[in-house]
C-alpha cells in the first residue's frame, strides 16, 4: 500500500503544479493584453521551472506505474485508470477519482487559456514584424552610377538599438 500511498501523493502534487502553471497562464493573458514584456518575461520564467518540476514528478510517476502495474501482474502499457483503481482498492480508488477529476478540470480550462495567448502572441508579433519593416524600409535608389561617381539620393535608413 505504501506504493499506492506514494503515487497518490505524487498525483495530487501535479494536481497542484499544474493548477499553478494555470493561473500563470491566466496572469500571461492579462499581462500579454497590458503590453508589459518584462511581466511577461518573469511569468514565463516562473512557467518554465514549473514544467521542468512537471517532468521530474511525470519521470517518478512512470517508475511508480511500472512497479504498481508489474505487481499486479499488468504490463505498464496496458494498465489504465480503471485498471489502477482495481488494483488499488476502494480507499486509493476514491482517491485516484478525485485527482482525476481534478486534472480534468485544469486541463479544460487551461487549454483555452493556452489557445488565446498563442493568439494573442501571434497577434503582437505580427505587429513588432510591421513596425520593424517600417522603421527599416530604405528609399530605393539607383544601384550604380557612371563611373567615377556615387549614386545620389541614396538614402538608407537604419534601426538603432539604443535606448534613451
Amino acid at each position: 500500500m505504501a506504493n499506492w500511498d506514494k503515487l497518490i501523493n505524487l498525483l495530487e502534487e501535479m494536481v497542484s503544479l499544474y493548477e499553478a502553471i494555470l493561473e500563470l497562464s491566466r496572469q500571461k493573458r492579462d499581462i500579454l493584453i497590458a503590453v508589459k514584456p518584462q511581466d511577461l518575461e518573469a511569468v514565463t520564467k516562473q512557467e518554465e521551472l514549473l514544467i521542468l518540476q512537471v517532468g521530474k514528478l511525470e519521470a517518478a510517476r512512470g517508475k511508480l506505474v511500472q512497479q504498481l502495474a508489474a505487481a499486479g501482474g499488468v504490463t505498464a502499457q496496458d494498465i489504465t485508470l480503471a485498471k489502477m483503481k482495481e488494483l488499488a482498492g476502494p480507499e486509493a480508488g476514491v482517491r485516484l477519482d478525485k485527482i482525476a477529476a481534478e486534472f480534468e478540470r485544469i486541463m479544460a480550462e487551461l487549454a483555452p487559456v493556452n489557445k488565446l495567448n498563442a493568439e494573442l502572441i501571434q497577434q503582437a508579433l505580427g505587429f513588432i514584424n510591421y513596425n520593424i519593416n517600417l522603421l527599416t524600409q530604405s528609399s530605393a535608389g539607383p544601384t550604380y552610377a557612371p563611373q567615377g561617381k556615387t549614386p545620389q539620393d541614396n538614402q538608407v535608413r537604419k534601426l538603432v538599438d539604443r535606448k534613451i
